[in-house]
């Protein structure tokens, strides 16, 4: 048990280079003790309906992204989702959303970017003229939802999703309502204190900004770049088009196809496509061009762009704004 409990508050929250290391550290340390995790499996085929139902793949990775989540939720009520853009913390938070929805939880989540507004704007403040108090977005949204759970043992998981980047102007004005003492005191010395169902989500995709004693207050989950892959996206890409949409895409007979076999309907042309250029583009692009999109983004958006570039040529100058060229060589010019 308590080696488990080391792994599942540990492996969360580690960068996939660093995961082999631990679990070796955990082998050295109990070296007559089993590491293997215990899988809910009825939690688990609810959440592949889940993702299934948001037109997702449930991959095994995405699925264990999930189940951490949802174990962190259970012990901590602030949790930080971790990743660069593209790495699927959005869908992972949308997954379990919609796994307690199937589970019969009545879930309620809002949504927000405190960078969109002032901390004012955010928290609340107390007008200089007048003396009034007008509230903020955030502290309206905790009062209300305070309300809704407040004396209900039976209210649903109720979620605050803060979408972005951590700023220190408005994160320091949370660490009272991260710590144990879960209570946020407002400019006009109101307390709105976390009822046992809600809780924070921060989707954020770096802690460059966070200071130690913010980052100890929450729970970790860290998608990796490498976790998914670009496969999965190909794959809903390819799922959520019908048949014949975007136009025709070019005479089968051009294809070199597997086996020399022809196959009919969009769907396994453009897969037989996919698998044969992406792997070599996604190569060219690592190698031979200095590209933004292959270095911040890897190759999460990178298919986007050759599927919108693939139908819509226009899309091409686009594409190329995100290739930086040197004294010698013309990179645009040369995709």
């Amino acid at each position: 048990m308590f080696t488990g409990a080391l792994r599942d508050a540990n492996l969360p929250r580690l960068v996939s280079d660093d995961v082999p290391g631990f679990l070796a550290l955990l082998g050295d340390l109990f070296p007559s003790v089993e590491l293997n995790r215990i899988a809910d499996a009825s939690m688990e085929r609810t959440i592949r309906q889940a993702a299934l139902d948001l037109k997702l793949q449930p991959e095994d990775i995405f699925v264990t992204r999930v189940v951490q989540l949802h174990d962190l939720l259970q012990v901590r009520h602030s949790v930080f989702l971790l990743g660069r853009a593209g790495t699927g913390k959005t869908q992972v938070w949308r997954t379990l959303l919609r796994t307690y929805a199937l589970m019969r939880m009545r879930p309620v989540c809002v949504d927000i970017d405190p960078k969109a507004v002032t901390s004012d704007e955010l928290f609340g403040f107390v007008n200089p003229t007048t003396r009034e108090w007008r509230d903020g977005l955030l502290s309206s949204i905790l009062r209300e939802q305070a309300a809704q759970s407040t004396n209900k043992p039976n209210a649903g998981p109720k979620w605050i999703v803060l979408d972005g980047d951590i700023d220190p102007e408005w994160i320091e004005s949370l660490n009272t309502l991260m710590d144990d003492n879960k209570i946020l005191t407002l400019a006009s010395n109101e307390r709105i204190a976390l009822t046992p169902q809600m809780r924070l989500i921060f989707e954020i995709s770096h802690l460059k900004c966070a200071t130690p004693s913010s980052v100890s207050r929450a729970g970790i989950v860290h998608l990796n770049v490498q976790d998914l892959g670009w496969t999965p996206y190909i794959t809903s890409w390819i799922e959520s088009r019908t048949e014949g949409s975007g136009g025709d895409p070019g005479p089968m007979e051009d294809i070199d196809l597997p086996g020399g076999a022809l196959h009919q309907g969009e769907r396994q042309y453009l897969t037989i496509l996919m698998d044969k250029y992406i792997p070599s583009c996604l190569e060219v692009i690592r190698t031979r061009f200095i590209c933004e999109y292959a270095t911040y983004f890897e190759f999460t958006f990178f298919f986007t762009l050759v599927f919108e570039f693939y139908f819509d040529t226009k899309n091409a100058t686009t594409f190329s704004r995100g290739i930086r060229s040197n004294k010698t060589t013309n990179y645009p010019r040369s995709l």
